[in-house]
């Protein structure tokens, strides 16, 4: 097998609400029920964590079955992705491909709705291999809508994602194309995890209150990333509101309210607010 992974696009991309329901009259979505479809698609992507220079331990068959396996579970079958990968951790403590399966395991935790299990999962994948960037990327985007802000550490937790979304672009955008992998399948696999570490830094900024940071990582993201979630231009729009950037908001909400999802109404009257804002006289 070449030097790469199969990436469910749409396990982490619609995992984009727990939390910040506190900052939002009427919460965010659930977990899952933020694109009209369901449907993942796989591709061979570079692997998630940078090549080691020590010499790798083989691969014997059984193990690769199993990988395999996994692998052909699609995004509708979490709990069955969440038995399969526990159960390849625990019996492969070596394997290559920890890192590709602590990726999927941390999804499909979201997936279920065990908001806990994927944190501390996606930590510990995190202290296995510092460098994994999958995990990084996808880490930063989990730990800001997961932490209370009543907590004692949920500065602590922001600042958390806040490395790990830096380090994850560091280590992005030091990355060579592997060998076997072609020029756009290679950019599409940067831009994926580009994409998620603006959008953990867009969150960490929204959670702190910081609307021009938050507006910009946002902003970012959603040129960056093959396919942004309407939600990240519902909280991009709601920025350029606060600051009165109301073609740009305008611009926003029509993104989020482009596709069918459970806030497609609060999109499109969201949209009409902006347009009400742009055609306003001027306050002296």
């Amino acid at each position: 097998m070449k030097n790469g992974i199969h990436l469910i696009r749409g396990e982490w991309a619609v995992a984009i609400a727990f939390g910040l329901g506190f900052l939002i009259s009427g919460g965010l979505p659930v977990r899952g029920q933020t694109t009209q479809s369901n449907q993942s698609t796989q591709q061979e992507q570079p692997s998630g964590e940078k090549p080691a220079t020590a010499e790798k331990p083989p691969v014997n068959k059984e193990e690769e079955d199993a990988y395999k396996a996994l692998s052909a579970l699609t995004g509708q079958q979490s709990p069955e992705v969440i038995s399969e990968a526990e159960a390849f951790l625990a019996k492969y403590p070596t394997s290559l491909y920890r890192a590709n399966v602590y990726f999927r395991l941390v999804n499909a935790y979201l997936s279920t709705g065990q908001a806990a299990n994927a944190v501390t999962t996606g930590e510990k994948a995190i202290v296995e291999n510092p460098e994994n960037m999958d995990v990084l990327s996808l880490e930063s985007t989990v730990l800001p809508r997961v932490t209370n802000p009543n907590a004692l550490d949920f500065e602590q937790k922001l600042g958390e994602a806040e490395r790990f979304a830096k380090r994850s672009i560091e280590l992005v955008n030091a990355m060579q194309k592997p060998e076997g992998n072609s020029d756009e399948q290679f950019a599409r696999w940067k831009n994926e995890r580009l994409g998620m570490a603006h959008y953990g830094l867009g969150l960490v900024a929204y959670m702190r209150g910081n609307t021009a940071v938050s507006v910009d990582e946002f902003d970012q993201s959603s040129k960056i990333d093959p396919a942004p979630e309407p939600l990240l231009f519902f909280l991009l729009g709601t920025g350029e509101m606060k600051l009165q950037k109301y073609p740009d908001a305008q611009t926003a909400f029509e993104h989020c309210a482009k596709d069918p999802w459970q806030w497609q109404d609060r999109c499109k009257s969201s949209v009409e607010q902006a347009k009400k804002a742009t055609a306003a006289p001027a306050k002296p």
